[in-house]
């Protein structure tokens, strides 16, 4: 069976040329570079991203991992979306 897509795929701090484009690629990604790969949140965002079966699903665990990797720190942001302080 095929990974379900990501869309828009997914830039991170730790691959900026390499963005996440599959739900199993997240997986890897979060269960490789958790700060607490043992704490609640994080496994129960994996057990999301395995249980996605369409792509709607997909859709929606995809929100959920951009979330993670914001807060995990890890969520590359471009230049034209940061926003400015003044």
């Amino acid at each position: 069976m095929a990974s379900l897509a990501i869309h828009p795929p997914v830039h991170l701090t730790l691959h900026p040329d390499e963005p996440i484009r599959t739900v199993e690629d997240a997986i890897k990604v979060v269960l490789r570079h958790a700060r607490d790969a043992e704490s609640q949140e994080t496994q129960r965002l994996v057990a999301a991203l395995n249980h996605a079966q369409s792509q709607e699903q997909a859709d929606q665990v995809a929100v959920l991992f951009r979330d993670w990797a914001q807060a995990e720190g890890l969520l590359l942001v471009p230049p034209e979306d940061r926003r400015t302080v003044g």
